[in-house]
C-alpha cells in the first residue's frame, strides 16, 4: 500500500507532466498558426503577382521574403522548445510508469507522448529505416522550405533578370537571404541534438553562469 509520500509524489509528478504536456500542445498550436500565416502570405503574394504585378513597387519586391524569413526563424525556435520539452515529459513518464510495475519494457518505452515521436519525427523514423512514415513528415517540412525558397527566389529573379531596377538592393538582400537561410539550417540542425544529457548540461551551464535566474529553494546538488 503506498504511504502519503508515494501519493504527494505521484500526484507531483502528474500535475508537472499534464503542464508539459499543455506547453507542448501550445507550442505546436502557435507554430501551425504560423505555417498558416506563411501559405497565407505567400498565397497573397502570388495572386498579386499573377493579377496586377504593376501594383506592387519594384523596390519592394526584393523585401519581400523577410516576413517569410521570420516566420521561419520563429518557427525554428518554437520547434527547439518541443525538443525540449520532450526531455522533460519522457523522463517524467518513466517515473510515472514507475508506479506501475505491470506494465514492462518495451511497452513503456512508447506509453503516452513518445509513442507520436516514433511515428512522426524524421531523425527517428530515417534512422530505423521507415521511410514511408518519414514520407509526410518530409513533405509537410519539405512543402514549407519549397515555399520560402520559391518566395525568396522569384524575389531577387524579378528585379534583376525582369525589370532591371534595383539590382543592387536585389543582391544585397540575396546575401541577407543566403545567410540567414544557413543559419536557420544550422538552427533547426542543433534541434536534432537536444538530448537529456544535453539538457543537463546546459542546464548546469546557466546555473553557474546566471545563478540568480536559476536559484533552487534546497540549493543545488548533483543527482545520485
Amino acid at each position: 500500500m503506498p504511504n502519503d509520500d508515494d501519493r504527494d509524489s505521484t500526484a507531483a509528478l502528474a500535475a508537472l507532466y499534464a503542464a508539459e504536456r499543455t506547453d507542448v500542445q501550445n507550442i505546436l498550436g502557435h507554430a501551425l498558426t504560423l505555417v498558416s500565416v506563411l501559405v497565407a502570405y505567400a498565397t497573397v503574394i502570388g495572386a498579386v503577382w499573377a493579377t496586377r504585378p504593376d501594383t506592387v513597387p519594384h523596390y519592394l519586391i526584393p523585401v519581400i521574403p523577410l516576413p517569410a524569413l521570420l516566420v521561419i526563424a520563429w518557427h525554428s525556435q518554437l520547434n527547439s522548445r518541443v525538443w525540449a520539452h520532450n526531455q522533460v515529459i519522457f523522463i517524467l513518464e518513466q517515473r510515472l510508469l514507475d508506479q506501475i510495475p505491470s506494465i514492462k519494457n518495451p511497452t513503456r518505452l512508447w506509453i503516452g507522448h513518445t509513442s507520436g515521436r516514433l511515428v512522426n519525427e524524421i531523425p527517428i523514423l530515417l534512422k530505423e529505416r521507415r521511410f514511408g512514415m518519414a514520407a509526410a513528415s518530409i513533405i509537410t517540412y519539405g512543402g514549407v522550405l519549397t515555399i520560402v525558397l520559391a518566395l525568396t527566389v522569384s524575389s531577387l529573379m524579378l528585379p534583376i533578370v525582369v525589370y532591371q531596377d534595383w539590382q543592387w538592393l536585389a543582391w544585397t538582400m540575396a546575401a541577407v537571404y543566403a545567410i540567414a537561410l544557413v543559419l536557420l539550417a544550422a538552427s533547426y540542425k542543433s534541434t536534432f541534438g537536444v538530448n537529456i544529457e544535453t539538457m543537463d548540461e546546459w542546464a548546469k551551464s546557466a546555473h553557474a553562469t546566471f545563478p540568480d535566474q536559476f536559484k533552487t529553494t534546497h540549493g543545488y546538488r548533483e543527482g545520485s
